[in-house]
């Protein structure tokens, strides 16, 4: 090779050098070699996004956008966080997409597994992984609610969030979350009852944990010799009386010292399975069985408890027993000091209040004989009207209000209101029909009956009984009406019954008016009427279908209730 050649290439390898030298030596950020005298058509005047800016008072490059604006491709969502937000979206909103196309539910399908599964579980039961390391269990997509939500209401929730639900707006694109939707309606069609609730594996389940207390027929008569206190669950005024979620709550906390929690012991559903089978009983045909012998009961009470439980409603809260004189007239008067001097003996009243007397009703199997002593003392207190009994409230409690001990008698049957039309022979007229009557209880109607179960328990079951029979004191006042008797309850009407609370009724009904008001009496008929006995249904082809009813109903209830609770603002923190 010529010396002249070999020159060339050395300086063109040279110049290749200097030149790749220059370009990674090259600082991006300096604007290049001006070679036009206008500066500003090589150099841009705009500032960077996170640069700093003088020309505003933050001096921040990044500005809100203004008000209307939306990103390139995406459609605006004008509506609020509220719940009432996702009301009017479900109203408004309609799903784009083909939701039966096999591409949506498959894109569907694999967004729930990836952002919904770990919480909603596989079905979307609310069995997800988290919540068996203590989240709380979000609320069932196959039940209540959720099958009632419309599908623009569904995809505002998955956009802003509910609850303990965060928001997907931003991870999700609109088209991803209407694809969920999609995805969860097809779930609900698959799965339109939940997995492992049945009226089948519910009587099991009661069997197994509630039938040794209740008994198979949920009447409690096993076990009410030793729990005075047990409810039946055949008797409509104690369906009535409770609310559902009392009894959802008594079985998931308990009611200590003989109601044991099963909440780490059943899962949710099967407590509201068991919430739904309970309320079948009021309607379930059974034989009653003959009740054994009440044993003696050891009440174990304030002598001023034992009183307005068993004495107040004849002897009055001032032992002067005026209000049942007029058909009592043998009733003695514990204020005169002339029945202290020439009454009998402690021990021989003591055995008074165990066997009973004329129009008194034994005491045996309910107190024992140290109770029966402090009532003796208890009695002589009352000498020159010295003492009064205060009388309990008569406010409605939030609880159930509890019976007194009492003795056992055959169980209330199914509502009244629950009754069909059906022939009921009269002894004393034609064959009469019991008026249909529709099922459904009215809250109105619940709240007087748990309003009248107040009264009931402080004025009235003394003498009729806490079942309503009368048979306490039938022996004794052989025209006692029975509750549960369906020709008495058509034979009287409510502004009857309103009168004979209030104004009294022969020689053996005492007056109440003064005791009670006017609308206490109105609740005091609403229990009375909740005595009476219904139409018992035994057909069972529809049983599944009804529990399956009243469990979605439940359900819908619950999770309105859970809903309710989630959104409440948390709790300060203490102040230490």
């Amino acid at each position: 090779m010529s010396p002249q050649r070999l020159n060339l290439l050395l300086l063109l390898a040279m110049s290749g050098c200097l030149g790749l030298a220059w370009m990674l030596g090259r600082n991006d950020a300096q604007p290049n070699v001006e070679l036009m005298l206008e500066a500003q058509m090589s150099r841009s005047p705009a500032f960077r996004t996170f640069a700093p800016n003088p020309n505003f008072a933050d001096g921040m490059t990044l500005r809100t956008p203004p008000a209307g604006t939306i990103p390139r491709g995406e459609m605006p969502l004008h509506y609020g966080t509220a719940p009432t937000e996702a009301v009017r979206a479900g109203q408004e909103l309609h799903n784009p997409l083909a939701v039966t196309s096999p591409a949506v539910q498959e894109r569907g399908a694999a967004v729930f597994a990836t952002y919904c599964q770990v919480c909603h579980g596989p079905t979307g039961l609310g069995d997800g992984p988290v919540t068996r390391r203590g989240v709380p269990p979000p609320l069932s997509m196959l039940t209540g609610k959720a099958v009632q939500m419309k599908d623009g209401e569904m995809f505002h929730v998955i956009s802003y969030g509910q609850g303990n639900m965060s928001a997907h707006a931003v991870q999700l694109s609109p088209s991803d979350r209407w694809a969920v939707v999609a995805y969860v309606r097809q779930l609900q069609k698959q799965l339109s009852v939940p997995p492992g609730v049945r009226l089948a594996e519910t009587v099991k389940l009661f069997q197994g944990n509630c039938a040794a207390c209740h008994g198979t027929d949920g009447s409690g008569t096993i076990m009410r010799a030793k729990l005075p206190n047990i409810p039946d669950f055949t008797s409509q005024a104690w369906q009535v009386s409770q609310t559902d979620v009392e009894i959802i709550n008594r079985i998931d906390f308990g009611d200590m010292p003989n109601m044991p929690t099963f909440r780490y012991i059943l899962s949710r559903n099967q407590i509201l399975a068991l919430g739904a089978y309970i309320r079948m009983f009021a309607s379930t045909a059974r034989t009653p069985t003959a009740a054994p012998p009440p044993g003696p009961v050891a009440a174990n009470l304030p002598p001023e408890k034992i009183f307005r439980d068993y004495c107040m409603a004849c002897h009055n809260v001032d032992g002067r027993g005026a209000i049942v004189r007029p058909a009592m007239p043998d009733i003695p008067d514990f204020t005169s000091a002339q029945w202290h001097a020439t009454s009998k003996p402690n021990a021989d009243l003591v055995n008074a209040v165990l066997s009973g007397g004329k129009f008194m009703p034994p005491m045996k199997d309910k107190l024992s004989v140290a109770d029966a002593e402090k009532m003796v003392k208890f009695i002589r207190g009352f000498k020159d009207g010295k003492q009064v009994v205060a009388l309990e409230s008569l406010e409605v409690p939030k609880e159930p209000v509890a019976m007194p001990p009492g003795i056992i008698s055959k169980p209330a049957t199914a509502p009244a209101a629950q009754v069909a039309a059906k022939p009921v022979t009269s002894s004393s007229s034609e064959p009469k029909t019991q008026p249909p009557v529709s099922p459904a209880v009215s809250a109105e109607v619940g709240q007087r009956v748990r309003a009248g179960a107040v009264i009931f328990r402080q004025y009235c079951i003394v003498c009729h009984g806490p079942d309503g029979t009368g048979s306490i004191m039938r022996a004794n006042l052989p025209p006692i009406p029975d509750f549960n008797n369906p020709n008495w309850q058509l034979e009287h009407s409510d502004p009857q019954l309103l009168v004979s609370i209030l104004e009294g009724k022969g020689t053996l009904m005492p007056a109440n008016r003064g005791r009670i008001t006017e609308d206490q009496a109105r609740d005091l008929v609403a229990y009375v009427r909740a005595f009476g006995p219904a139409e018992l249904r035994v057909s069972t082809p529809t049983a599944q279908s009804d529990f399956e009813q009243r469990f979605n109903a439940l359900q819908q209830q619950w999770e309105t209730l859970e809903k309710q609770l989630n959104a409440l603002p948390a709790a300060p923190p203490p102040k230490r």
